[in-house]
């Protein structure tokens, strides 16, 4: 059985992320003390600030697909980081049939 053992507010589960594997990060959820201070230090005086993470910080967002309304928002679109501009439209087509399915 597989078991994630850190996933950042992006949603990327840090095992599966290229990033945790050259940078020896561990992303976090946006509502974590360590998130905080990594925004604080940018991941420990190293210069690197995630910007998904300072963004669900700011906002007391813990994960941003799940937890955020404006999900996917302009900044994801802005950044297209970490999901391409297909999957960002793909939540919103789904998002946009589900509510008229509701109706």
């Amino acid at each position: 059985m597989f078991f994630m053992k850190h996933v950042g507010a992006c949603g990327i589960c840090c095992d599966v992320c290229e990033l945790h594997k050259k940078l020896g990060c561990v992303c976090s959820s946006g509502i974590e003390e360590i998130a905080k201070e990594k925004v604080r230090t940018q991941w420990g005086g190293r210069g690197i600030l995630c910007l998904v993470l300072d963004c669900a910080v700011k906002r007391g967002v813990a994960y941003c697909m799940r937890d955020c309304e404006e999900f996917p928002c302009e900044k994801y679109f802005e950044w297209l980081f970490p999901y391409g501009e297909a999957y960002l439209e793909m939540h919103i087509k789904r998002e946009t049939q589900q509510e008229k399915e509701e109706k």
